[in-house]
């Protein structure tokens, strides 16, 4: 069995916080746009903080944690999309 050595590139990070997710388009490539990946790493930050207020004040209140879970993920899989993907950009005769 023959090894190749092909020097393996670690997988992509959000290039503002290493720890959030990378944000992706719809091929599968990171977004390089700084502005979007700040306005992504925001939006995250504030759901973050929403959904541990949301599943501390369950808890406290009696409800179980793992069933608050569920709900949430439900939620999250299920909440409409008010807008749509916007079209690949088309390329102009300039940019051919």
């Amino acid at each position: 069995m023959s090894h190749t050595n092909k020097s393996r590139r670690p997988p992509p990070a959000n290039p503002l916080d290493a720890r959030l997710p990378v944000w992706r388009d719809e091929q599968g490539e990171p977004l390089s746009c700084i502005e979007k990946i700040r306005v992504m790493n925001d939006n995250f930050a504030e759901l973050r903080q929403t959904l541990i207020d949301a599943l501390e004040d369950g808890v406290l209140m009696g409800a179980d944690e793992a069933s608050l879970r569920a709900c949430f993920a439900a939620l999250a899989a299920e909440v409409p999309l008010g807008v749509t993907a916007r079209p690949p950009e088309e390329k102009t005769l300039d940019q051919r």
